[in-house]
C-alpha cells in the first residue's frame, strides 16, 4: 500500500493550499453564495493560519491538506482538501481515518461543517459522521468513537 505522510504546513505552503481550496471548493461556494475571489483570499488568509494545516503526501507527492483545530471539548475539522487527480482513490478515507484515530486517542468527538451542495456529505456519512445540526447552507456533522461514546 502506498504510504501517506503528514507534515505541518509552513507559510510557504499556503499559496498551494489556497489554490487547492479554490480548485476543489469554488463550485460549491459559488453555488451557495457566489464566488468573490478577493473575499475568499482574505477570509482564507485571516482565518486559517498555516499552523492549523497539515500537508498530506503520497510517496513524497503532495496530494492534499487538512486543517484541524483542537477545541476544549472536540476536534474541529475545518477542511479536508484532496487534489482532483487523487480523489476517489481512498486517500481522503485514509486521511480522515487518521484524524478519527487522533480524536479517539484524545477522547474527543470530531466535528465539521459541510455545504449542503457538496457531495462530500456522503463521504463523511460512510465514515460514521451523523448530522448534528444544520443551517441554511450547511450540515453540521459529528463523529464519536463508539468506545468513547460509552464513556460519555
Amino acid at each position: 500500500m502506498n504510504s501517506i505522510t503528514f507534515r505541518k504546513a509552513s507559510k510557504a505552503d499556503m499559496e498551494w493550499v489556497y489554490e487547492t481550496f479554490r480548485t476543489t471548493m469554488k463550485r460549491y461556494i459559488e453555488d451557495t453564495w457566489g464566488w468573490d475571489e478577493l473575499f475568499q483570499q482574505y477570509g482564507f488568509a485571516e482565518n486559517l493560519p498555516p499552523s492549523s494545516f497539515s500537508i498530506a503526501a503520497l510517496n513524497s507527492v503532495t496530494v492534499g491538506a487538512c486543517s484541524l483545530t483542537e477545541k476544549p471539548d472536540h476536534l474541529w475539522l475545518e477542511m479536508l482538501l484532496i487534489l482532483p487527480d487523487y480523489q476517489n482513490q481512498g486517500l481522503g478515507t485514509r486521511i480522515l481515518q487518521t484524524i478519527q484515530t487522533e480524536a479517539s486517542l484524545k477522547q474527543k468527538p470530531l466535528r465539521l461543517s459541510v455545504l449542503k451542495v457538496n457531495p462530500a456529505r456522503e463521504f463523511y456519512r460512510r465514515l460514521g459522521f451523523e448530522i448534528s445540526g444544520e443551517d441554511t447552507w450547511s450540515y453540521k456533522l459529528s463523529w464519536t468513537d463508539s468506545d468513547l461514546q460509552q464513556l460519555l
